[in-house]
């Protein structure tokens, strides 16, 4: 049997996407076939190596591996026979070679060249000095900063680089020595003499830059401050028996290749007749191959737990993929059995329209189901899935499911408009009590009180809201009160009842109702399976709908969550709803894949800012300590202008700058993407800002739509329209001290919901932050805004 892996360090271009794919399927159909002129170098310092004929132009460079009925090919490069080829001079095949480390079982690439730091063996191809790795991230930072200032400069704005000075590596691995890691992980005790040299963390990248993937992220792991053994786990790193030591070298290369923390580098594909190797190779890119995952993402994608499960972590930690592998996984039947029925929903329509495409790329076979309840993936946001009950159910299920939401029954409902529920909320505010205290007679505090404790607890009488706990609703009520707030918020359910329209969050409960009526009544649960993303944004009403969706058992609901990105409603605990992710059911993921390292300290300092615990699902505090990226790069920039002009004028300078940079890119080294996201706080901003930017001369187009946004070089949209997408450049427009927080929403509120409202703002600016893979430009005219952190 013929196997291959393909190592990440791949770089096809289009024109060498076909010929490879057909050279790797006739090695699968014949590796002796004189075509493919497979070549033995004798000069090689691994006798593994061999070179293949792609075409006229290219050679293919890789391992033959052989134990027992298993011949593997592992193709790491495809270069030009042209022997004055840079590349091919870079990376001269007979100086490589296969090593696997004797501690974990990994296998490594080794590049035996040229200007390597002693001590440290060359990995991934590389032959770039620290020195000079260093040199280009510190002429990168430079450049911005440089690049900054001379337009604000040329545009009369004042720049200011939103830096923060982080500590020397060894101050977080102390008490670590380089024997102890090396006995302990595998790392290179020569590497780990060189990071605790360092002065900064800057240093760090530019000296991992080179080294295997599990080896640089293991280092960067514990320099976020995860102990060894949690850095193993999250790596799925093990040690080597004597037993696999003593087996012969092929054996324990082939077995090095198939740990999970070698899949970092190598995409181990079984059949090269399968879609796999095809996307491979037509990705041009490793990174994007669909079917990657991270060691720690995949353990929660692929695990089988008692009952429900969860993952939770910071913006670009992988809590989608994730999702979008475990759906995958129920619905091929590597979890549970075939055929089976799977939820995989979101809180908005983009949203949802993303996890679809991300599904599709994945596995283009997936079993969709043509409707809810049946064999397959039904995939769509929320709300559309909890319409679609209600509009199924009987007039007899909708009499009971409202009676029982609302104590009167309505035979058929809707939902409100946006506008019709702002009058409806107006007016119950219009006929309060004139005794009851502002902090309480306001649209926002009630609001919170109907879906958190009556929604939630399923009230429907004043006697059931006066014995109720009001757990975790910080402003306390005396009875007198409860009786006050009671009678608005039975005016309500009143009112839609009589309407036979109902709140979003109403519409919810009246769903799971209908479903559990249906149950009660020897009908089945709607859903075998339940995975959800952004789940830090769901009401009651809609934990009370996914609930009824699923019978209690294994596997049931699963859901992936940042309580940091948290922009509307309020914090929940999911027990109440019968919903229990504790223990080893619940992991942290705290490696950004997105955003790098500059980005994502602002973004993390936005949080920091505040005076309120974020709380999780489980009720319990969130952190962003351990937060780490993997990347490098330009420091956020903060820009004050004096006027509205001003700001269009610089902003659209850099865009321009951005987008010219990108045009005149060398050629061999590929055209450079650029997608620009601007991004405002209010819908009454956009207009003004893709009218300016034209202006300016800048072709924007308006869009709340992730897969549009994908395809438009410059995208503008609100903050909350962001959510769930990534951007190469960000600029966050008008952040002003009137426009975050907004004033207006902030009057007669208690000041515990006032706290609310203002972690609120702050998710919602971090979000927007951390859409930002490369570059983040804050823009504000005159003074801005209290949220962001000082430089």
């Amino acid at each position: 049997m013929v196997t291959f892996s393909l190592y990440s360090g791949l770089d096809l271009d289009g024109a060498l996407m076909k010929p490879t794919m057909n050279f790797l399927q006739k090695l699968s159909a014949d590796p002796t076939h004189p075509s493919l002129k497979i070549k033995t170098l004798s000069n090689a310092v691994d006798k593994r190596v061999r070179t293949g004929r792609i075409n006229d132009q290219f050679r293919a460079v890789l391992f033959e591996i052989r134990d027992g009925d298993v011949h593997h090919f592992v193709l790491v490069d495809v270069d030009s026979h042209d022997e004055g080829n840079a590349k091919a001079e870079r990376l001269d095949p007979a100086r490589l070679r296969l090593d696997v480390n004797p501690i974990n079982g990994i296998t490594t690439l080794i590049n035996e060249g040229p200007a390597e730091e002693p001590g440290v063996g060359a990995a991934s191809g590389a032959t770039d000095s620290k020195a000079k790795a260093e040199a280009a991230a510190e002429a990168a930072h430079a450049l911005a900063a440089e690049q900054a200032k001379a337009i604000a400069e040329e545009k009369g704005v004042r720049a200011e680089l939103a830096t923060k000075q982080s500590p020397p590596p060894r101050e977080a691995l102390s008490g670590l020595t380089p024997e102890l890691l090396w006995e302990e992980l595998g790392i290179d005790p020569a590497l780990t003499k060189q990071v605790l040299a360092l002065e900064s963390e800057r240093e760090l990248d530019a000296l991992l830059a080179q080294r295997p993937k599990w080896e640089h992220e293991a280092v960067l792991a514990l320099v976020a401050g995860y102990s060894v053994e949690e850095t193993r786990e999250s790596l799925g790193l093990r040690r080597v028996t004597e037993k696999e030591a003593a087996a012969p070298e092929d054996a324990r290369l082939l077995a090095g290749l198939r740990q999970a923390a070698a899949e970092m580098e190598f995409a181990y594909v079984d059949d090269v007749e399968t879609d796999s190797l095809r996307s491979v190779i037509e990705s041009g890119d490793f990174k994007q191959w669909r079917t990657y995952i991270h060691p720690e993402q995949r353990r929660m994608a692929e695990a089988s737990y008692k009952g429900s499960a969860r993952v939770f972590g910071g913006a670009g930690t992988g809590k989608t993929v994730v999702a979008v592998h475990r759906a995958n996984n129920l619905a091929t039947g590597q979890i549970a059995g075939a055929g089976a029925r799977i939820l995989l929903t979101t809180f908005t329509k983009g949203l949802a329209q993303g996890l679809k495409s991300q599904l599709n790329a994945l596995n283009p076979a997936f079993p969709e189901a043509p409707d809810p309840g049946e064999a397959g993936v039904w995939v769509d946001n929320i709300d559309a899935v909890v319409r679609k009950v209600v509009s199924l159910g009987s007039p007899e299920e909708v009499e009971e499911a409202t009676l029982r939401v609302l104590g009167v029954s309505s035979p058929r409902v809707r939902p409100y408009t946006d506008l019709a529920a702002r009058q409806i909320w107006e007016g119950a505010l219009e006929s309060t009590d004139a005794t009851m205290p502002g902090e309480i007679a306001n649209e926002a505090f009630l609001q919170a009180e109907y879906e958190t404790v009556v929604l939630a607890n399923g009230i429907t009488t004043q006697a059931e809201y006066l014995k109720v706990a009001r757990s975790g609703r910080g402003t306390p009520l005396n009875r007198k009160q409860r009786k006050q707030v009671w009678a608005v918020l039975e005016s309500l359910q009143q009112t839609q009842a009589i309407d036979g329209q109902l709140f979003w969050p109403t519409m919810s409960a009246v769903g799971a109702e209908i479903l559990n009526v249906r149950y009660e009544r020897g009908g089945g649960s709607l859903f075998d399976h339940v995975v959800v993303d952004e789940a830090q944004d769901f009401n009651a009403g809609h934990w009370r709908f996914l609930r009824a969706c699923v019978a209690e058992g294994p596997n049931d609901i699963f859901i992936a969550e940042d309580s940091h990105q948290r922009i509307y409603g309020n914090p929940l605990t999911l027990s109440h709803f019968g919903i229990s992710t504790r223990g080893r059911a619940s992991r942290r993921l705290t490696l950004n894949y997105r955003t790098t390292k500059e980005n994502l300290d602002y973004a993390l300092r936005i949080l920091l800012g505040g005076d309120k615990e974020f709380l999780d699902a489980e009720g319990e505090k969130d952190s962003v300590v351990g937060y780490r990226s993997a990347r490098s790069g330009r420091a956020p920039v903060i820009l004050t202008a004096t006027s509205e002009d001003e700001e269009f004028a610089v902003v659209a300078a850099l865009i321009h700058g951005w987008l010219k940079e990108a045009e005149e890119a060398p050629a061999e080294k590929g055209r450079k993407e650029v997608r620009v996201g601007v991004m405002c706080r209010t819908r009454g901003q956009l207009a003004r800002v893709v009218s300016g930017l034209a202006d300016e001369g800048i072709d924007a187009v308006q869009t709340k739509n992730a897969e549009l946004a994908s395809h438009e070089q410059v995208s503008v949209m609100t903050m909350h329209g962001a959510k769930g997408m990534e951007f190469t450049h960000v600029i966050l427009m008008g952040v002003g001290k009137e426009i975050m927080p907004l004033r207006f929403q902030l009057k007669n509120l208690s000041e515990e919901d006032a706290r609310a409202a203002l972690q609120r703002e702050r998710s919602l600016l971090y979000v927007a932050a951390s859409r930002a893979r490369d570059v983040l430009v804050i823009t504000t005219v005159g003074d801005r805004s209290e949220l962001l952190p000082e430089s």
